[in-house]
């Protein structure tokens, strides 16, 4: 704790769109760094989306739970609260605990919108962290276009109750500058150096051959960019037919089953939706983990993992990831076309010096730099020079 923090006792809300069990890159990030700040003393409440139908209030440790109602419409995509007499009633008990300082997760999502609103009206120091870098997008022009109207009028809005903005790159910080908004700093998203004690020898003794074995990790959608990776491995194997390498899938989402129909072969192994210890499991055996996202990224969650778990990263200049992988030396950076990934997972295929010294590297960095007791006390700081303004 920095000196003259003022965590003894004091709470902070967060507000989110969801939380877990619902998983997601926010909802890790809100858990993780609710753990990290109770460590310096901070009492936590939670305010989320009551998108798995769990009790709408429950104390988890000494961290307060509280789950809104919301519409079944679309609630995987954009949970909306449900203003019934329950959610009322949660409203009224969040507004008793008291608390001293409110975060609030992304502009467009209105459980954002209700922690900002509450926390202003009861005169409290409200921060929200931005976690994206470019417009919310359903895949539908109309609607995108609709969307990104919605998100300028909230967003205009919700700069009334904010104080001060952040987000979990600096990537993120220069998107919010499109709506005329000065970011105050970062707070990075981050890993938890313990996690490497949770990993497991499943996947090292499931793939026990020599061979290289190159993961991905994330949601299974044509904007993560796992159909030009698919393209990528099954063009080096064409080419090169006596490598020895293992291309593993881990994930959901709409392209699991194509993948599955195009893609029966041995090389290739589809894991489906992994749980947390599985996935840190699976890094532990892999080489080369690529990340080929062409999606609005803040800071990926995944490459933090692949890099404390020491693998060798490929990756799209997406969000924050070159403020992780800040040049040649910590990872290859690729546009994410096919042939960019085929020439750049084959070079390391070829080259296990390559591979290690990256994946050195890479490790020193991320648990150095992002790891989540150096954020928790980046947040502390920030909440001292709120409360003396």
């Amino acid at each position: 704790m920095g000196k003259g923090s003022l965590a003894n006792r004091k709470k902070i809300g967060i507000f989110t769109g969801y939380y877990p069990p619902h998983l997601g890159g926010v909802e890790r990030y809100t858990d993780k760094l609710s753990g990290a700040l109770e460590k310096l003393g901070y009492n936590i409440v939670i305010v989320t989306s009551n998108s798995n139908d769990l009790i709408n209030h429950e104390k988890i440790g000494n961290r307060s739970l509280y789950r809104l109602p919301i519409h079944k419409l679309a609630k995987d995509r954009y949970p909306m609260p449900k203003t019934n007499a329950e959610y009322k009633e949660l409203i009224s008990q969040v507004k008793n605990e008291k608390i001293d300082y409110y975060i609030v997760n992304t502009r467009f999502h209105l459980t954002s919108f209700v922690g900002a609103k509450i926390g202003k009206g009861l005169g409290r120091p409200v921060m929200l962290i931005e976690h994206g870098t470019n417009h919310f997008t359903v895949n539908n022009r109309w609607l995108d276009y609709i969307g990104l109207v919605y998100e300028h009028l909230l967003t205009y809005r919700l700069k009334h109750y904010v104080d001060r903005f952040y987000g979990v790159s600096k990537k993120c910080n220069v998107w919010l500058e499109h709506f005329s908004i000065h970011a105050s700093g970062v707070f990075y998203n981050a890993v938890d150096t313990a996690d490497k004690k949770i990993a497991n020898d499943y996947y090292v003794d499931k793939y026990s051959g020599n061979e290289v074995v190159i993961t991905y990790a994330g949601r299974l959608i044509k904007e993560k960019g796992i159909m030009n990776l698919l393209e990528a491995f099954v063009e080096i194997k064409k080419k090169n037919p006596k490598l020895r390498m293992k291309m593993v899938i881990a994930g959901d989402g709409a392209l699991l089953e194509t993948i599955k129909r195009n893609h029966n072969d041995s090389s290739i192994d589809i894991l489906g939706k992994l749980d947390f210890e599985h996935v840190i499991s699976l890094l532990k055996r892999t080489d080369i983990f690529v990340h080929p996202s062409l999606y609005p990224e803040g800071l990926p969650t995944s490459i933090l993992e692949a890099g404390l778990m020491g693998c060798a990263v490929i990756a799209t200049p997406r969000g924050g990831t070159e403020e992780v992988i800040i040049d040649e030396r910590h990872g290859i950076i690729v546009d994410g076309s096919t042939e960019s990934l085929q020439k750049a997972i084959q070079e390391l295929i070829v080259d296990s010096r390559m591979r290690k010294e990256l994946a050195d590297k890479l490790r020193h960095r991320t648990e150095e730099t992002f790891n989540w007791d150096v954020v928790a006390k980046e947040v502390d700081r920030e909440i001292n020079s709120l409360t003396m303004e």
